[in-house]
């Protein structure tokens, strides 16, 4: 026995905002009956002592760990800049700002 109706199709379309033509409508019909049952039978297996699993994934934060390495002195970082002023990077003005 169907479940959902053409009309039901027909309503949800429309909820939707959907345009759906007359076959559409009897071939959806058809196909959220097959799901709606399908869950059905999903929802029927007994599941009793069977511990729920949101995540199968054991390790949290997998990450390497810290290692502090050298890095480029200011005076390096500066050295290929296209422009520098006191020491920073100096950059074209943006936002009529002042400073």
């Amino acid at each position: 026995m169907s479940q959902i109706s053409r009309d039901d199709v027909a309503h949800l379309a429309r909820l939707a905002r959907l345009a759906l033509t007359d076959a559409e409508l009897d071939s959806f019909s058809g196909q959220l009956d097959a799901i709606i049952d399908h869950v059905g039978r999903i929802q029927s297996v007994d599941v009793t002592g069977v511990v729920a699993t949101d995540n199968p994934l054991t390790d949290v934060n997998v990450t390497r760990p810290d290692v502090v390495l050298p890095g480029l002195t200011q005076e390096q970082a500066l050295d290929q800049a296209p422009r520098a002023a006191e020491g920073r990077f100096a950059v074209p003005q943006i936002l009529g700002e002042s400073q």
